[in-house]
């Protein structure tokens, strides 16, 4: 009796191997798996004979809201979304007499583009562009041996000598402007000197022995400031005895220079 009622180790294991699994709940196989698959619409384990809905007759499968197929319009070929419920037939009815393009004449205004092949015309939701004829294709027509691809005509060929010569005209257009332009402002700096330095007319009444006033420029005033310097130091030096008697005609000579000099305006 004690040995019937202790388990083995193998029996333990097996035990151990059966919690991890589950039972498949198909009535007819109730077979344990490993890896059990669970329904969507009723939430219970199958094996995978019987995880798909026909397999076990799934109770809670509405195929009229997941099997649903959009029938094409047989007049503009567009597909007619019908809503869960709702007879195909009275959907279709809407569409002939409401959205049809070639009943109604109205044509609906597209929002995504579609495959510019011909005979295909899907909805692009991801287009891909052609690089040759740059139009917008499906992955299936992507290529351009798949659309019968037409590439624009080529542009014309750049002229590189047409180019250079109207640079060059238009390079020695303006430097003839700037040759004119600097030759305009050179003459208009010659006459202004010479206005400048033209004498001014004397009055017909004016003596002629008066000489004419000129302003006194930097190098005459510094030859008298040096001339009156060197006289005051001459007469220093006569005032203390000093000087040889040809210093002393020189001396002389300088004061009778400075008194004829004292009737001249310093400007």
């Amino acid at each position: 009796m004690a040995s019937s009622s202790s388990s083995t180790p193998s029996q333990e294991r097996d035990a151990q191997l059966l919690a991890v699994g589950k039972q498949c709940s198909d009535p007819a196989c109730l077979l344990v798996d490993f890896l059990p698959f669970k329904c969507q619409h009723c939430e219970l384990s199958f094996c995978q004979e019987h995880f798909k809905v026909d397999a076990h007759k799934c109770p809670k499968y509405d195929e009229s809201k997941y099997n649903r197929i959009a029938p094409n319009c047989p007049l503009c070929n567009i597909p007619v979304a019908v809503r869960p419920g709702q007879d195909p037939n009275v959907r279709m009815d809407m569409h002939l007499e409401k959205e049809c393009s070639v009943v109604t004449g109205k044509v609906k205004s597209k929002s995504t583009p579609l495959c510019a092949r011909g005979t295909c015309r899907k909805v692009l939701f991801s287009p891909i562009r052609c690089t040759s004829c740059r139009q917008q294709f499906c992955p299936a027509h992507r290529f351009p041996g798949d659309h019968n691809c037409s590439a624009p005509p080529a542009p014309a060929k750049y002229n590189a000598n047409k180019s250079l010569a109207n640079l060059s005209a238009s390079a020695q257009n303006l430097n003839s402007k700037a040759v004119a332009a600097g030759t305009a402002a050179m003459d208009a700096v010659k006459n202004s000197i010479a206005t400048v330095s033209t004498p001014t007319p004397r009055p017909a009444g004016s003596s002629s022995s008066t000489p004419s006033v000129l302003p006194f420029s930097k190098m005459d005033r510094r030859a008298r400031a040096e001339r009156e310097s060197k006289l005051k130091a001459m007469q220093a030096r006569a005032k203390k005895g000093l000087l040889r008697e040809d210093e002393m005609r020189i001396l002389a000579a300088e004061e009778a220079a400075a008194r004829d000099r004292k009737d001249c305006v310093i400007m």
